[in-house]
């Protein structure tokens, strides 16, 4: 792997950023596959209220969101939800939501995880560089999209499981009312088409 200037030691952190609208296997199965290479000690899902790159009609409000990630993950170890950035200004950008950590808990190792979609736009992301310089990045494979993370300071290619549906596919699926239970956490299921079929 890559070495930045400002690496630090110790275990690390991953952070999966994302609006998790609504979270599904894809996603955790993105996680479990970082905590058993153990290329992660713990995995962050960090709840976003609203992306900068992205408008969606169709998002919940977060912090229905941050309650299915809960009910996802609840009794997974090295899964967390995160809701940090909910107390911040929005939009939410990455890079503050990485110094406001990074001051709460000096000393520790964090590193992103991003889907291979980002990976072009990322020198558009606000002082992408700062990122690149303090954080490793693993970026796991997006379905229809060819990556390649040359040329990017700490950024790895995880060879993690593919999800051949997306969030918005799902939403669409339960407006239908077609069965999703294959494709989201038993956990949180009824809590899924409970608020998304209001």
């Amino acid at each position: 792997m890559k070495q930045g200037k400002e690496k630090k030691s110790g275990p690390v952190i991953g952070l999966f950023f994302g609006s998790f609208n609504p979270i599904h296997n894809g996603h955790v199965g993105i996680a479990r596959y970082l905590l058993e290479k153990k290329l992660c000690a713990e995995v962050w899902f960090v709840v976003s209220p609203c992306n900068p790159f992205k408008v969606d009609r169709f998002l919940l409000p977060e912090t229905e969101r941050f309650e299915i990630v809960k009910a996802a993950i609840k009794g997974i170890p090295g899964m967390k939800a995160c809701d940090i950035e909910f107390s911040m200004p929005k939009p939410s950008y990455t890079v503050d939501t990485l110094r406001v950590l990074f001051d709460r808990y000096p000393g520790q190792q964090f590193a992103l995880i991003i889907g291979g979609d980002n990976v072009l736009d990322f020198p558009k992301w606000k002082e992408h560089r700062w990122i690149e310089g303090h954080c490793d990045i693993f970026v796991y494979p997006r379905s229809g999209i060819i990556t390649s993370v040359e040329g990017f300071t700490n950024m790895t290619f995880v060879d993690a499981p593919l999800f051949p549906l997306s969030a918005t596919e799902i939403r669409e699926m339960i407006r239908k009312g077609d069965d999703i239970s294959s494709l989201v956490p038993s956990e949180a299921l009824s809590l899924i088409w409970k608020l998304y079929s209001k």
